[in-house]
Order: structure tokens, then sequence, then C-alpha cells
């Protein structure tokens, strides 16, 4: 039987530190997925969540117990994973984009031309501003509800509309086509 959050974040903010892993356990696939959406880079992604991880153990006396432990750890992997980005300046350029290919008949090219448009999507959702990134992200990638956005994002649910109708008309614009 799982242990609610709430009561293991006690037990290890008690003394009971070795019961943290029980958190890292429960939480490492949606946070390394995020980050992965995010970076796009699988080894950055894995160090980083690492570092997500450590940054909430040293924080954990700072949770206040009034939203989801899931909100605030994605929270700590978002500023993250933002913060990296500006150290590394990973923001793309529209050279570094792949070309647009026209449609082709079905079968394997046409797999491989699904998986360069996809790819390509991906590439144009890195060039968002941190705002619209975290929103296209954390809808589409990571399936969330608006209101669980607005909560991980500690802005209003109007708010993360607003910012995703932005994103959705960015990204038609880069991407010249309907998204």
């Amino acid at each position: 039987m799982k242990t609610d959050v709430n009561d293991l974040i006690r037990r290890v903010l008690d003394g009971r530190k070795h019961e943290y892993a029980d958190l890292v356990s429960r939480y490492q696939g949606p946070v390394y997925n995020l980050l992965y959406q995010m970076l796009q880079q699988s080894a950055e992604a894995e160090e980083l969540a690492q570092e997500v991880f450590v940054k909430a153990y040293d924080k954990l006396h700072t949770f206040n117990f009034q939203s989801q432990f899931f909100s605030w750890i994605y929270r700590i992997a978002i500023n993250t994973a933002i913060s990296h980005q500006k150290k590394a300046r990973r923001y793309l350029h529209p050279e570094q984009m792949p070309e647009q290919h026209g449609p082709s008949a079905d079968g394997p090219d046409r797999r491989l031309e699904q998986d360069e448009e996809e790819e390509w999507v991906r590439k144009a959702v890195a060039r968002l501003s941190e705002p619209h990134q975290s929103v296209v992200v954390l809808y589409y990638f990571e399936e969330l509800s608006y209101a669980k956005i607005a909560e991980v994002l500690e802005v209003e649910e109007k708010r993360v509309k607003s910012r995703l109708f932005d994103a959705r008309r960015k990204l038609k614009e880069m991407l010249g086509k309907k998204v």
C-alpha cells in the first residue's frame, strides 16, 4: 500500500531522511519526462532531474502542504530547465530547423517524414519563450488540464489559456501551417 505523499514528506522532515527515496521513485519518471520535453536531450534531462530532486530535498522544509507535491516539484523542474537553458544559451536559430517536406505516399517513407515533422515541431516549441514553452509542454506533452497547469505555474487559469493561445499562434507562424 502506498503511503500518502504528505505523510511521507512529514516523515522526511521529522528526520527519516531515507524515506525521501520513496518520493524520488514516485516522481522521477514524470520529472524526467517534463525535462526531456523541454530540453530534447536525454543526458541533460537525466542530469537535471537529479538536480531537481536535490533542490527539492534542500527546500522540502518550505513545502506548505497547501498545494500538491506534484505541482511543487514540477515548478522546481521548470525553473531548473529554464535556468539551464539560459546558462547554455540553448535557443535554436531558424537555420537550425530542418526543412519542411511535402506529403508522400504511406509507408516507411511517410513514417520517416512524420518523425521528421514531429522533431521539427519539438524544435519549434523549444524556440518559444519560457512562459509559452512551459504551457505547451505541460498541456500537449504532459497532458495536464488548464487547472493543473495554473497550479504548477502559479498563475490564474485564464493566463494559462491566454499563453496557450499565443503559443499556438507563434507555432503557426514558425511552422507555416495549422497547429
